[in-house]
């Protein structure tokens, strides 16, 4: 175990290096999945929680269908591609530079999804009747923030800011519009900070930050440690907010963690990485049945509003064989597992790839704004995938939808669009 470990990091540490060399491309798909998981293979690996299991030989098996299956898709594509023009970081940048897009259309349908945001908020707040911020428990009432119909444009947050971040790469000049989406980005963070829903601001920062990245020359060592650290102090400031009454000790305790008190600090970032993880090679051990199809089409029995209804009729655990209820996730392929058992950890995670490499490989060959956010959103999922399976969720389809649509007409010069 003490080799695999010492392994994992030497993966992890020399990719990172190289995230550092010249004419490197940081967000290229199969180095930032490796990167990602041979980090969190290797804090599980350390077992620093007296939570963690032992991984049984089946456990490590799943775990290597899994990202074997996606990273052959991945291969695949580059397969594919061999011999095509692909354009470098640098050359990308400079075709963005010469791009022309409707930033007027851009600039119409972005206010537009904000008032829809802004409205449904409102609604929103008035029917269920507070804000989780201002309530006595904002870490419980936050979970159950949420009215259906309304909830996906108030979950268009990462759009309305994803989409405002290119109106001010794209368009030159037009002070008066970019100090009112200035004003749309900074009302959309206010408003929705207090709904204490981190994982989608980190989304639209990430997205904003790929996006940024194959569009200007604003990545620089010092620019990527400067926008790390604003990620950590967005995710650890809500996490401050919603432990309300809580302290460091009492999260170390409360994880039953094997090392000393006086690095209590570190235990909500290991835990929150590590037991996804944990939970996920606990619970291929264990289940037996199989939902073919429920999990990873969640969208559309969510968007149906039957799925509450299936999950009762079916008489289905929502978190089943989770170690502990203070951590209920379990990567990104449990529910492929869930769904089709070592079928679907063979198949679909293979596609996931296979489609991530595609869309990486279209944006470098013919990259555009379009190219450019689709990929954005997909290293996103990458760069989490050790989390959640946010590909299958309602609000994620949403955004998706939004942005690969409006950046799809904005790119089509001959199109024009009233609202």
């Amino acid at each position: 175990m003490n080799a695999l470990i010492a392994i994992l990091f030497f993966i992890f540490f020399v990719l990172f290096i190289s995230l550092f060399r010249r004419r490197s491309d940081i967000f290229s798909p199969a180095r930032l999945f490796v990167l990602v998981w041979s980090l969190a293979i290797g804090l599980a690996t350390l077992k620093f929680s007296r939570y963690q299991i032992k991984w049984t030989e089946y456990s490590w098996l799943m775990y290597a269908i899994s990202l074997g299956s996606l990273l052959l898709g991945l291969f695949v594509t580059y397969v594919i591609n061999i011999g095509k023009e692909s354009k470098s970081v640098s050359a990308i940048r400079e075709t963005v530079r010469s791009n022309t897009i409707n930033s007027d259309l851009l600039y119409r349908y972005t206010i537009f999804l904000f008032i829809a945001y802004l409205v449904s908020y409102i609604f929103s707040a008035a029917i269920i009747g507070y804000v989780p911020l201002f309530t006595r428990f904002p870490g419980v009432t936050r979970n159950d923030w949420g009215v259906f119909g309304l909830g996906l444009f108030v979950q268009s947050f990462p759009a309305i800011i994803f989409l405002s971040i290119l109106y001010f790469i794209y368009t030159k000049n037009q002070f008066k519009k970019k100090f009112i989406l200035f004003l749309v980005i900074l009302i959309s963070f206010i408003t929705y900070s207090f709904l204490l829903q981190r994982y989608y601001v980190v989304f639209a920062l990430i997205l904003s930050a790929v996006a940024l990245y194959y569009s200007t020359n604003i990545f620089k060592v010092r620019n990527i440690t400067v926008i790390l650290l604003i990620l950590i102090s967005v995710f650890f400031g809500m996490s401050l907010i919603r432990q309300t009454g809580t302290i460091v000790n009492y999260l170390y305790y409360l994880s039953d963690m094997k090392f000393s008190v006086k690095y209590a600090i570190f235990t909500e970032p290991y835990m929150y990485i590590v037991m996804n993880l944990e939970n996920f090679a606990n619970a291929v051990n264990n289940l037996e049945k199989h939902t073919y199809g429920l999990f990873t089409f969640d969208f559309i029995f969510a968007l149906t509003g039957i799925k509450h209804t299936l999950f009762k009729y079916l008489n289905l655990t929502e978190f089943p064989f989770m170690i502990t209820n203070n951590y209920n996730t379990y990567t990104m392929f449990f529910i492929y597992y869930w769904d089709y058992g070592v079928v679907g950890l063979g198949f679909i995670p293979f596609i996931l790839g296979f489609l991530f490499g595609r869309a990486y490989h279209n944006m470098k060959q013919n990259p555009n704004i379009n190219t450019i956010s689709v990929y954005s959103i997909f290293a996103f999922v990458i760069i989490f995938s050790f989390f959640i399976p946010i590909i299958s969720f309602l609000h994620f389809a949403f955004n998706f939808l939004v942005i690969y649509i409006i950046t799809w007409l904005i790119n089509q010069q001959d199109i024009k669009v009233k609202i």
